[in-house]
C-alpha cells in the first residue's frame, strides 16, 4: 500500500490549510501533535491553533520551522508571500502578489488570477480596452496619449498595449474577454483599482468643468440595517448605466463611474 505523500506548498493558497494537511502527513508518519510541537519549539495548542487558521501563521514562524520541515529558500519565499497575503496591509499584499506571479508554478495553475490582478494593476489599461470600442480608436501610443485625460507615459501605454494584445483583451478580438472576478485575489485587484480611480474622481475636479463630470455626495444618519437597502439602490442604478453602455452603438468617449456609500462612523457596538 502506497504511503500519501507530503503535501506540495505550490499548490496550496492558504497557509493554514497548508499547515493543516502537513501536520496530518505528519501523525500518518507516526510522529504525534505533542512531538511535532516539542520539534517545532511551540506548545501542540499553539500548533493546532495555526493549523485550524486561529492564529496567523508568521514570517518568524516560517523561518524558524523550515528545517524541522524541510522546506528549501524557494518553499520558504512561496509561504511568506501566502502569509503577507493573508495578514498584511495592501501594499504589502500587492508586492506578495507581484513575487506570488514570478513563480512557474502560480503562473501555471492560476493564471486566470495573475491575469486580472495585472489587468487591473494599472487603471489605464482599463482604459485603453475601453477606448478600443471607440470607432476612431488608433492602435498608436501618441493618439491613445493624447486621448486620455490624465497623463501616461508613452512607456506605458507601450506596455500596455503588449498586454492587452497578448491577452486578447481589445475590441479587435471581437468580444471582450471575461476575467476571472471572484477571490481574494480578485478583491486585492479590484481594492487597488478602485484607490487608483478615487484619486483620479479627486483629480477630475480640478481638470474637468462641472458640466462634464458628476460627483455628487450625501451623509445622513441612517440605521446601519437600512444599508443594504441604500446598496441595493446604488446597483440598480449602476446596472441601468452599464446597459446603457452595452446597447450605444456609437460610443464616443470612456468613463468610469463609481458610487460611493461606506460608513463615517464606528459602529456603536465597537466604540
Amino acid at each position: 500500500m502506497n504511503r500519501p505523500s507530503k503535501p506540495d506548498v505550490y499548490n496550496y493558497r492558504q497557509s493554514h490549510i497548508y499547515l493543516a494537511d502537513l501536520v496530518r502527513w505528519y501523525k500518518e508518519q507516526g510522529c504525534s501533535m505533542r512531538n511535532l510541537a516539542k520539534r517545532l519549539n511551540v506548545s501542540p495548542a499553539l500548533l493546532s491553533l495555526v493549523a485550524k487558521g486561529k492564529r496567523p501563521l508568521t514570517e518568524e514562524n516560517v523561518d524558524i520551522w523550515a528545517p524541522t520541515f524541510k522546506w528549501n529558500a524557494q518553499e520558504v519565499s512561496w509561504l511568506k508571500q501566502l502569509v503577507l497575503l493573508e495578514h498584511s496591509s495592501v501594499e504589502q499584499k500587492e508586492e506578495a502578489m507581484e513575487t506570488l506571479s514570478r513563480f512557474k508554478t502560480y503562473k501555471e495553475n492560476s493564471s486566470e488570477e495573475v491575469l486580472t490582478f495585472k489587468y487591473l494593476k494599472k487603471w489605464w489599461n482599463v482604459a485603453i480596452r475601453e477606448m478600443s470600442e471607440l470607432p476612431d480608436f488608433q492602435e498608436e501610443e501618441g493618439w491613445i496619449q493624447e486621448r486620455l485625460l490624465f497623463s501616461v507615459s508613452i512607456a506605458e501605454i507601450r506596455k500596455s498595449l503588449k498586454f492587452l494584445n497578448k491577452h486578447k483583451l481589445l475590441s479587435k478580438y471581437g468580444n471582450f474577454r471575461r476575467l476571472n472576478c471572484q477571490g481574494d485575489i480578485y478583491k486585492l485587484s479590484l481594492s487597488t483599482f478602485h484607490n487608483q480611480m478615487l484619486d483620479k474622481a479627486v483629480e477630475s475636479i480640478y481638470k474637468v468643468s462641472s458640466e462634464d463630470r458628476y460627483i455628487l455626495g450625501q451623509s445622513l444618519a441612517i440605521n446601519a440595517a437600512r444599508f443594504p437597502e441604500a446598496r441595493a439602490i446604488l446597483e440598480e442604478a449602476l446596472e441601468k448605466i452599464v446597459k446603457i453602455g452595452e446597447e450605444e452603438p456609437h460610443p464616443t468617449d470612456v468613463y468610469h463611474f463609481s458610487f460611493l456609500g461606506f460608513p463615517l462612523t464606528l459602529k456603536k457596538d465597537k466604540v
